[in-house]
């Protein structure tokens, strides 16, 4: 048990743009510490990178656009509903444009999230 202590200091000094670059490697990996990480490399031990599935990030970045423009719908319909709510007869008339305008809008919306639901489906299924 004595052998696996670590208790033993190994001092070295680094650049501002070694380290950067050091750290940057790390990220790479799927090590949990900068300390292991670094260690495997002074022992010349095996190295576990870091697997990044470039669909799941488009996947992730093309659901992260599309929450964000029906949370910006879903605003201004309740903003909507809200003006119409305390309108007199006069305003009531002016904003009936404006909701058919937004429905209009969430309509695009919804056909758009449906094309990338059933286009993701697709290439799912072929894989």
């Amino acid at each position: 048990m004595e052998e696996n202590k670590r208790n033993k200091w190994l001092h070295i000094r680094l650049t501002d743009r070694e380290l950067l670059k050091l750290k940057a490697n790390f990220e790479d990996t799927a090590h949990d510490s900068l300390s292991e990480y670094s260690r495997r490399i002074l022992l010349k031990k095996v190295m576990i990178g870091r697997y990044r599935d470039t669909g799941m990030q488009e996947l992730l970045r093309e659901l992260t656009a599309l929450k964000r423009d029906l949370h910006g719908l879903a605003t201004n319909y309740n903003q909507l509903a809200k003006k119409m709510n305390t309108a007199t007869e006069n305003d009531i008339t002016s904003s009936r444009f404006q909701s058919e305008k937004l429905e209009k809008s969430i309509q695009e919306a919804l056909e758009q999230v449906n094309r990338f639901v059933d286009q993701t489906a697709g290439k799912w299924l072929q894989s």
